[in-house]
């Protein structure tokens, strides 16, 4: 009889072995999604930290001329607010929302989210706006050297007299609520005031001459609760020797950012004030400032820098996040989005906080202000002729 063929019997573990090859294939394919996903991530991350332009495109335009060197123009509420020593104007891409003239020499403001303030260098009237116009004009008692306004239409005004300095806050209608009186004698020098958004604390900066060395010193006013008279201050600062500061700013998280002639500290002011960062001898000199709500812009001359100007941007730790060297003959500095606008009267040039040159541009008409729109394209543009919204290409 024929031997019988042995029946071959596959092994138990091919049925796993098929199940575990699908797995490594479907394992494979993950990663190589992954994989493209990462790459694909990068290269946008790559080409938007380092992509340029070099053109500019007018998306709107308004016939709003802008003759005057003390024109300026900021982001206000959903549209912008532009002023000059003729009046102010609140528009936004789709044109002018309203318009307010009235005559002034040195125009100052102050802004928040609801309202805008005007006062004249000098002067003692505050004009107070809000989205839908002129809400009050309120006069103050001596003349005026700098104000500020909150998110309740709290006005704060640094106004002098003689050999005196006051510190007068009023409600939008006027009604006094604080006046606080220095003598330059004995108390310094009043150079500048800082009111937070909500009205409740402020900032007021003193140089003064101590056995024949200028120093200067930062209070801290605290006007929550019931506090009266001295009780308001709750802090004071004088390590500035040799030092005018010249520049106080509320920013955001609490933070105020004091600034002189060569130094500057970041206090935490949300209960007693305490530093955060300081440089008492920057070694340089400070041509411009300029602030967002998290970044200090300082444009400085620095005669160890190969470059005319260098540009620094510090973030509210005191940590330096850009340090640019560059030559270009610039009017005025501004934030953008996620970099620095410098411009000139016809050119204007970005830097990204990463230090690359996004843009240098000529632009066809004499530039007097720009703003930026909320990104890192989109402009709005104040020229002798009108005022055009751009974007870069």
């Amino acid at each position: 009889m024929p031997a019988k063929k042995r029946q071959k019997h596959l092994p138990a573990q091919t049925g796993q072995y098929s199940i575990n090859r699908r797995r490594k294939k479907r394992r494979l394919l993950i990663g190589i999604i992954i994989a493209a996903v990462v790459i694909l991530t990068a290269g946008a991350w790559a080409y938007f930290r380092f992509r340029t332009f070099d053109q500019v495109k007018v998306t709107s335009s308004l016939e709003l001329a802008n003759s005057d060197e003390q024109t300026t123009i900021t982001s206000y509420n959903k549209g912008f607010m532009r002023c000059s020593c003729e009046g102010v104007t609140y528009f936004d891409k789709k044109g002018i929302i309203w318009a307010e003239s009235f005559a002034m020499t040195q125009p100052i403001t102050a802004s928040c989210d609801t309202y805008f303030a005007v006062a004249d260098m000098k002067g003692k009237d505050v004009y107070l706006y809000n989205s839908s116009g002129l809400c009050s004009r309120i006069t103050m008692n001596h003349v005026i050297t700098d104000i500020e306004v909150s998110e309740q239409g709290v006005v704060a005004a640094a106004t002098s007299e003689g050999d005196s300095n006051f510190i007068e806050i009023v409600d939008r209608d006027g009604n006094e609520l604080v006046t606080a009186k220095s003598v330059f004698a004995s108390s310094g020098y009043l150079t500048d005031i800082a009111l937070s958004s909500d009205g409740s604390k402020l900032v007021a900066l003193y140089a003064y001459v101590s056995e024949g060395t200028l120093e200067s010193k930062a209070v801290f006013y605290d006007f929550d609760g019931e506090n009266n008279g001295e009780d308001m201050v709750v802090g004071g600062f004088n390590q500035y020797q040799g030092t005018i500061l010249t520049t106080a700013k509320f920013m955001s998280g609490g933070k105020v950012c004091v600034i002189g002639d060569n130094a500057y500290t970041i206090y935490d002011f949300r209960g007693k004030p305490s530093i955060v960062a300081e440089e008492l001898d920057l070694g340089v000199q400070i041509q411009q400032l300029f602030f967002d709500e998290s970044h200090i812009g300082l444009i400085v001359e620095d005669e160890m820098s190969e470059s005319s100007y260098v540009l620094k941007v510090l973030n509210l730790q005191g940590r330096e996040i850009l340090n640019k060297g560059f030559d270009f003959a610039f009017r005025k500095a501004t934030f953008t989005k996620r970099g620095v606008a410098i411009y000139s009267a016809a050119d204007l040039e970005i830097f990204s906080f990463a230090g690359v040159q996004k843009c240098s541009i000529a632009l066809d008409e004499r530039i007097v202000a720009i703003c930026s729109c909320g990104n890192e394209r989109d402009l709005v543009y104040g020229s002798v002729l009108d005022t055009e919204f751009i974007k870069l290409k």
